[in-house]
């Protein structure tokens, strides 16, 4: 939910904003508009020759008690005062709300303490105080005689709630608009430009920030706390919780002399030297591709078991700085940077670096057109979504035929060394994901233009920046002028990337815990997991019931048929029933037979690939907050433990020795835990189409193709996204639009290959997917229309090389935003 800076949805979740907006502010005021009895107020009649602007204002009554959450009671007090005009005038209600300055304990990620950084604070609601400017909504007939919010759209339940939490809901909302700009004219910066003027990425020093970083943050200080009481050596805790403990403490230290043999400072390599050993070395020990990457994940033409998936590298730039022209400068920048990071690496462990100068300035010329040859022979994105053509599956024989300069054997066995080398001359599957990129790679080391000193220099370049943020200084401040992001999380996880992370998050806080929850996370995602989950105590049960009520009935009003009355619509037309007059009661009407849905409106689509569709989302799976086979019931840890002990475990040996001289070597063994467990293991292993694949603490939602599931983790149900003490209208606007945008990833031009168990489709030699010929055309057409819509966003910045989104490589999300908030939000 790539490059450009992302501060709102579609503009089917900007309609969906305003309805929950207007919603959320009359569930406000209902209590006090109708507080006699539940009597209507009748609304004013118009003023007539007169401009007429009604100013609201609710004052809270006084209380001689400590108020821990707000009173419901209320006094409103309503002034019109009149401006010459000629046309009439409806009266327009325009509060100016306050909300009681209530204190609620929340964690803190601004301050620290000895004892723990992550401390609590009074959480104050921000109280919305702002008068619209905006021009009044004039109408020139005069306004019947209705009861005041009772209408079609917001029909009168009765009393409304008033409690804290609704109060908050409303106050998330209105804190974020910019009542200066009239929403009919320009709604995105109605809804978006007071956050961008408060979290100005420049500023911030990042490339993209978002409500979702700001709740990660939250919740790793969270996490913090919740570890600040776990003994390392107690057996009270699980072991899980005990390796997440000894690892978040551990302090840094200084490495100077890493590594041995390091040609752009005149060492020789050793002999006998296997650059393909050392690449399958990397990736295991550092979770870092080089010249390619592997992956294991399910065989998607074979699902009863897993595949390792062979590919392109991830390169540390968007291919296009690499590959067009008008991004040249980037690459002069880059150059100059790799040339002051290798210097000052030089300076770190020699005494005089100066007789090395040129062989660095040569270094890091050469790394940056390596980076671009690489970029040059890679696919682009729009390429990387057609998975027929991405699966290419090989014996190592057969591999090794292909593909004869490639060392196979040497990169395989320094990979699988840990976890376990299948036979990949039976049953075990290699899959090559870009055929053109290895024939590519194959001649590069078996021509003369390349030898290993060059790669060799190119390796330890990335590890430098991988570990820039341990070894401090000038490095980390070269890896955020970069915008580097660690290997692992700008590849993701599964074939859908889950995960991946594009840009450089922001570190602000000055929380020393949180970079250690966030890597934790990344490199043990069910430890901090665990720790969050447990801690929620039995209200997780409650909001795991209560999403999977929502989810169902999203499923359900994006997939009924069309011959049946719609989920939602149904019981919202119990309140179109018009009302007797003189009794106030609802005639008794049944509900309108055939209101379309989603699906059942598409005429390209036919009658055999809707049924096709159906059969796919019956055969959804719906993962919910946490694994609960893996944690089971947060007593008996015995299979949690055992999951992570072979990777993990003696990271609490290390810390138990010298955790601030064992540092660098717990922090490895963290990162070489997550290559073999989360990937690698899975070799041996029956695939789990309930695998999470990421931490049920990390803030964010995801659908995976070849499980065919949908994963909403506990973090992600959160303000401003979901909240269980919510209106509902809140929470179906928040958290049902991102289920229905997973949802729709199900069926976007990704998911539609893929069919209701996760296997590949009806493949043919070019393409997979479970649609008609007719339907598949139909979908090209529709999809073709969103890349032209998306195509003509830019960038607002006026100077230097505009950036425009592309279309092509962001249809699939485009597809989940324009499809899912729809069945969310309606």
């Amino acid at each position: 939910m790539t490059n450009l800076l992302t501060v709102t949805t579609g503009l089917s979740g900007l309609v969906a904003a305003l309805f929950v907006t207007s919603l959320v502010f009359n569930i406000l005021i209902w209590s006090e508009v109708n507080k006699e009895q539940e009597k209507p107020t009748p609304i004013p009649p118009p003023v007539p020759q007169s401009s007429s602007v009604v100013h609201t204002t609710v004052t809270e009554p006084k209380s001689t008690k400590p108020v821990s959450k707000p009173q419901s009671s209320s006094v409103v007090h309503t002034t019109v005062t009149e401006s010459k005009s000629t046309k009439t005038t409806r009266p327009v209600t325009k509060p100016t709300t306050t909300v009681p300055s209530t204190t609620r304990t929340r964690i803190s990620t601004k301050s620290t303490t000895r004892k723990s950084s992550a401390v609590t604070t009074p959480r104050t609601l921000r109280p919305s105080t702002t008068t619209s400017t905006r021009r009044p909504f004039t109408t020139t007939t005069a306004e019947p005689d209705i009861p005041g919010n009772d209408t079609v759209f917001c029909p009168h339940y009765g009393v409304s709630d008033n409690s804290y939490d609704y109060q908050e809901a409303a106050a998330y909302i209105l804190s974020g608009l910019d009542e200066t700009v009239d929403p009919c004219e320009d709604f995105y910066a109605f809804t978006c430009n007071k956050y961008i003027k408060e979290h100005d990425p420049q500023e911030l020093g990042v490339g993209k920030f978002s409500p979702s970083k700001e709740l990660q943050d939250d919740i790793n200080a969270e996490i913090a706390e919740a570890l600040r009481t776990v003994e390392v050596n107690s057996q009270q805790w699980s072991k899980t919780e005990r390796i997440t403990k000894a690892h978040n403490v551990g302090f840094l230290r200084k490495e100077k002399r890493r590594f041995g043999g390091i040609p752009f400072i005149g060492h020789p390599l050793k002999d006998g030297f296997d650059l393909f050993t050392a690449m399958g070395d990397l990736e295991q020990n550092h979770a870092m591709g080089t010249l390619m990457g592997g992956m294991v994940s399910v065989d998607y033409k074979k699902i009863s078991q897993h595949a390792l998936y062979i590919s392109q590298p991830s390169l540390p730039m968007p291919r296009e700085f690499y590959v067009l022209p008008q991004f040249t400068k980037k690459l002069q920048e880059r150059e100059k940077l790799l040339r002051d990071v290798l210097f000052k690496f030089a300076d770190t462990i020699l005494d005089d670096p100066e007789p090395y100068a040129k062989e660095i300035k040569k270094a890091a010329l050469d790394i940056v057109q390596l980076e671009r040859r690489i970029a040059m022979a890679s696919w682009p994105k729009t390429q990387l979504r057609n998975y027929a053509q991405q699966y290419n599956a090989y014996k190592l024989g057969d591999l090794k035929k292909t593909y004869p300069k490639i060392n196979w054997e040497s990169y395989l066995n320094a990979l699988m060394s840990t976890a376990g080398k299948p036979d990949f001359s039976g049953s075990a599957r290699l899959v090559i994901a870009q055929p053109s990129y290895f024939g590519w790679l194959n001649a590069l080391v078996s021509g003369n233009t390349v030898d290993d000193k060059m790669l060799v220099n190119y390796m330890i370049t990335q590890l430098i920046f991988e570990d820039a943020d341990f070894l401090g200084g000038v490095f980390k401040k070269a890896a955020e002028e970069a915008n580097y992001v660690p290997y692992a999380q700008r590849a993701g996880r599964g074939i859908a990337r889950v995960g991946q992370q594009l840009f450089r998050t922001a570190d602000s806080s000055g929380n020393a815990n949180l970079p250690c929850i966030s890597t934790i996370m990344h490199y043990m995602p069910y430890g901090p997991g665990y720790v969050y989950v447990k801690n929620k105590g039995n209200e997780r049960n409650q909001v795991a019931a209560d999403i999977s009520k929502q989810t169902e009935l999203v499923l359900k009003n994006f997939m009924q048929p069309k011959d049946q009355p719609h989920t939602l619509h149904s019981e919202r037309a119990k309140f179109r029933q018009k009302k007797d007059k003189k009794t106030g009661e609802r005639e008794s009407e049944k509900p309108s037979k055939g209101e379309k849905n989603m699906m059942s409106g598409l005429k390209w689509m036919t009658s055999d690939s809707k049924r096709a569709a159906q059969m796919k989302a019956n055969g959804m799976v719906k993962n919910y907050l946490w694994p609960e086979k893996l944690f089971g019931d947060f007593r008996d840890t015995r299979k949690l433990d055992d999951y992570h002990n072979p990777d993990y475990g003696k990271i609490i040996d290390l810390y138990n020795q010298n955790y601030t001289h064992n540092y660098y070597k717990m922090r490895n063994m963290m990162i070489k835990g997550f290559a073999n467990r989360e990937s690698l293991r899975l070799m041996k292993e029956e695939p789990d189409r309930a695998n999470f694949l990421m931490s049920p603490a990390y803030v964010n939602a995801w659908y995976q193709p070849e499980r065919n599931s949908i994963t909403f983790p506990y973090a992600y149900l959160n303000p401003p996204f979901y909240n269980l003490k919510y209106p509902q209208a809140f929470n179906y606007g928040g958290q049902g639009g991102t289920g229905g945008h997973e949802i729709v990833h199900g069926f976007d031009d990704e998911g539609v290959q893929f069919g209701p168990d996760g296997s590949l489709s009806k493949c043919m030699w070019h393409e997979c997917g479970w649609m008609t010929s007719k339907s598949k055309d139909g979908f090209r057409d529709m999809a073709q229309c969103v890349v032209t819509q998306y195509n003509t966003q830019c960038c607002p910045e006026k100077s230097g090389n505009i950036l425009c989104a592309n279309g092509a490589t962001t249809q699939g999300e485009n597809i989940a935003d324009l499809g899912g908030h729809t069945p969310g939000t309606t």
